[in-house]
């Protein structure tokens, strides 16, 4: 994957990752900064920002971050693989 940008202006909102060149916006949710009513109103005026403007947004826990690595990997890599076109294959059942 290619490096993103940190705590860049995108669409007036201050994102945790990007990915111009893919128009991928990866936010990263702690309890302490997101747990709010207001914080929670503003994440979500946030994503439908990003989705109008036609980028893809993805929000990973904290809990996802530092225990499911693997998890958040995988995700961002078949992301990625989507938005370049080539779908990821999906798991057999």
């Amino acid at each position: 994957m290619p490096t993103p940008l940190t705590k860049v202006m995108v669409d007036k909102f201050e994102v945790d990752f990007f990915w111009p060149e893919l128009g991928l916006v990866v936010e990263t949710d702690g309890w302490r900064y997101h747990r709010t009513p207001s914080a929670q109103t503003r994440d979500a005026l946030r994503f439908q920002r990003h989705v109008a403007a036609g980028l893809t947004p993805l929000r990973f826990s904290h809990h996802q971050v530092k225990y499911e690595p693997r998890h958040v990997e995988d995700i961002l890599k078949k992301t990625v693989a989507n938005l370049r076109g080539h779908p990821a294959p999906l798991p057999a059942p």
